[in-house]
Formats: structure tokens, sequence, C-alpha cells
């Protein structure tokens, strides 16, 4: 018969690689003018799936099959954007601001 495992998000998968990982790489795909839906479906599906099991909101969720998209910055709107590392977590929501931000002298 089917086995069914229940994921435990209180492992370092869930609390790092989610929001310190695949965050950062939608957050700057998102940045560069990608879409998200069409460019990176797997990430987003793999984002959207243990955000759901973490009780957060990573990424926007997808929309119903044939709905208008509910977003169309997966990331920027996105509830807890905030917990993660993606640039949008630290106010960049432009390739100006992204390059102001890394342009920061964090010793200066």
């Amino acid at each position: 018969g089917t086995v069914l495992i229940r994921p435990n998000p209180r492992t370092r998968f869930f609390t790092d690689d989610v929001q310190h990982g695949l965050c950062v790489y939608l957050g700057l795909a998102e940045l560069l003018g990608f879409d998200l839906e069409r460019d990176m479906p797997r990430t987003l599906y793999v984002v959207r799936r243990l955000q759901g099991w973490m009780g957060k909101e990573y990424v926007i969720p997808a929309s119903k099959k044939g709905a208008v998209p509910t977003s169309r910055r997966p990331v920027s709107d996105a509830r807890d954007v905030a917990e993660t590392s993606a640039p949008q977590a630290f106010g960049v929501r432009t390739v100006r601001d992204l390059r102001r931000f890394l342009e920061l002298d964090v010793f200066g």
C-alpha cells in the first residue's frame, strides 16, 4: 500500500534552505523580470508546497486552474517575505535598488 510520510517543518531543510536559498533565487529572478510561473515553475512549486507545511507565505499561493493569477510579483507581495533573505525582504524592488544594496559597505 501507500506509505504516507509526515514532514517535520522544524528541520534545517525547512528552516534554512527555503527562506535563505530558494526564496533568494526566486526574489532575484523576479527583480530581473523573469516570469516565475513560466521560467521557474518547479522552484515555485517546491516553495509553495513546503510553505504550506510550515504555515508561512514566502511566495503567493498558486491561483486555481483557469483563474486570473493573483499576483505578478509572487515574492514581493507575499505575506512573510520579510522572514527570508530574498532582496525584497530588504526593501529592494528594482535592479537599481539591488545595485545600491550590493554597494553598501557593512563595515563603513
